[in-house]
């Protein structure tokens, strides 16, 4: 993605919408407007009226409210096809045939690109507009103006999902059948998969696998997993500009769910990751329903009607620890990222806190105080690739996945190579290092002070204080100690000017009186002690400067 101003000329430009019953036309459309009606191309609309309420996820300062204030009246095609041919700059938006056209002086946008909309005196950018128009969008950029007129190049490739057989009873019932099938099986009753979870491992991928990859007249011959792949690259960038809108100021909204063809659109990363997440809670839950089944026969639909049940409640439940699923296929359906507390127009849920209740980790208080900022949470799908297996993979085609596959492996070969070196030589790497050893070794860089800047000061602090909690866990010493530390560490570092003497003062007084009980803190309590005096000094020398070491 390529961030740039529109610094385009103030040459007025053409614009020709075109829908499956009408064609509207204006002839008098600035630059930043014109950029932004092909930005709403990105959300795939069908027609104008779709485009229209797209229009708040893209709007700037640089243009309009409200869409329907723009000079847009309806016109032959004939007459539109003539004022695009006389114009120095122009741009035609084809809704019917997903096409985009552009001519005349109308600089190239490109399919995927970011502009800054607004550039402050100082030269900063600001009001990011993101473009990235669907795989099945075709793009025609300095062309003439009677290739508007002529037929696509391909037809219109856009992955169809049809989700009643992904998440329904076609769904269990297929679950349900290889299910009874493996466990009457020779390799379930000869081992030990009704008691043992590890050993049910091998039936979970097989069943799974099978689903994903069995071609079904329900879905015209293709198979379940096709349904899942297509277009999560488009979606991911989609959601991504959403986000570059926010943190630049805009607000946070919802792409419109009831557009024709909404049910059936194609998946992104999320709720690809998420199916996969299902699929193994259906499989799992299965298993122990059978093996507590053991002694009785179990019909079918009575299985089926369980996992209905699992289903459900899978869906509405906490997802590790944070919003359940349902809300997180919303937000990738709807193309909107999830920030803590966010709030997003047209959806009435936010994303919540991930932060375990008990937990004893300074840095994550920091993060739930909000000192990064808004934190935004993602699932990255690397557990799709921990079986090994092209069924469950992000990646679309066999071919690509084995190239991956194969780079993998050499790689991690370079790096057992490179390990047995430094190792034969007498050279290791603890991973387990203290985080003392790191910032020690800042402090050879006189430019690069640990506690320089007060966020980045408190964050080294934070790492070390956390390494003290995990020392007095491991001393099986009592919670309120720990809490105790890290309350004094949390006024301190919230602290205003006029008590940041006094909150340093009881952050000591904390950090002596746990050395005095726990001599294996002696060294670390007396070193993060004096980090504090020295941010203490920085704090007097530059007073004022909240930028500056605290």
């Amino acid at each position: 993605m390529v961030e740039r101003t529109v610094d385009q000329s103030d040459e007025p430009v053409t614009i020709i919408v075109i829908d499956a019953s009408s064609c509207l036309m204006a002839l008098d459309i600035d630059v930043d407007t014109a950029t932004t009606l092909i930005a709403l191309a990105s959300e795939d609309p069908s027609n104008w009226d779709e485009a229209m309420t797209a229009w708040p996820r893209y709007r700037t300062p640089a243009v309009c409210e409200f869409v329907s204030s723009l000079p847009l009246e309806e016109t032959g095609r004939g007459d539109a096809m003539n004022a695009l041919s006389s114009s120095d700059a122009w741009v035609a938006i084809d809704f019917r045939d997903k096409r985009i056209f552009t001519g005349g002086q109308f600089d190239p946008v490109g399919r995927n690109a970011a502009f800054a909309m607004v550039v402050d005196e100082s030269g900063n950018q600001h009001c990011p507009l993101s473009v990235h128009l669907p795989p099945w969008w075709e793009l025609h950029e300095g062309v003439a103006a009677r290739e508007v007129s002529g037929r696509r190049l391909s037809p219109i490739d856009k992955p169809h999902v049809d989700r009643e057989v992904l998440y329904g009873d076609a769904f269990l019932t297929d679950i349900a059948t290889r299910a009874l099938t493996a466990v009457a099986s020779g390799a379930w009753q000869e081992s030990d998969a009704a008691d043992d979870q590890t050993a049910r491992d091998p039936l979970t991928i097989a069943v799974h696998r099978d689903w994903l990859m069995t071609p079904r007249d329900d879905l015209n011959g293709r198979m379940p997993r096709q349904l899942l792949h297509g277009a999560i690259g488009w979606s991911d960038h989609v959601t991504w500009g959403q986000r570059l809108r926010f943190e630049d100021g805009g607000p946070m909204v919802a792409a419109p769910c009831d557009w024709a063809g909404f049910e059936t659109a194609p998946m992104g990363s999320q709720e690809m990751c998420l199916y996969f997440d299902l699929c193994r809670e259906v499989i799992g839950a299965t298993w122990h329903f059978l093996a507590e089944q053991r002694e009785t026969s179990c019909e079918i639909e009575e299985l089926i009607e369980f996992l209905r049940d699992v289903k459900d409640d899978w869906l509405h439940r906490p997802f590790e620890g944070g919003s359940p699923p349902s809300f997180i296929l919303e937000c990738d359906r709807r193309r909107v990222p999830r920030g803590a507390g966010v709030a997003i127009e047209g959806i009435d849920a936010v994303q919540s806190e991930q932060h375990l209740a008990d937990c004893d980790c300074p840095i994550c208080e920091m993060m739930a105080e909000g000192m990064f900022g808004v934190s935004f949470t993602s699932i990255d799908g690397h557990h799709l690739e921990l079986d090994d297996e092209f069924a469950f993979s992000m990646i679309e085609s066999r071919q690509a996945w084995e190239t991956q596959q194969r780079e993998n492996a050499e790689f991690h070969a370079e790096m057992d190579r490179q390990w047995a070196e430094r190792k034969s030589s007498g050279e290791t790497d603890d991973p387990f290092a203290s985080v003392w050893s790191g910032i020690n070794e800042d402090n050879l860089n006189p430019e690069n002070s640990p506690f320089s800047g007060k966020l980045g000061g408190q964050l080294k602090m934070a790492f070390m204080v956390g390494e003290i909690v995990s020392d007095l866990e491991t001393d099986q010493t009592t919670r309120d100690e720990i809490r105790n530390l890290n309350q004094a560490f949390a006024d301190y570092r919230n602290s205003k000017d006029e008590q940041l003497a006094l909150r340093a003062s009881e952050l000591k007084a904390v950090l002596e009186s746990l050395a005095d009980r726990y001599p294996i803190l002696v060294s670390k309590s007396a070193d993060l002690q004096s980090r504090i005096d020295e941010a203490m000094r920085g704090e007097q020398t530059n007073k004022g400067d909240r930028d500056l070491p605290f």
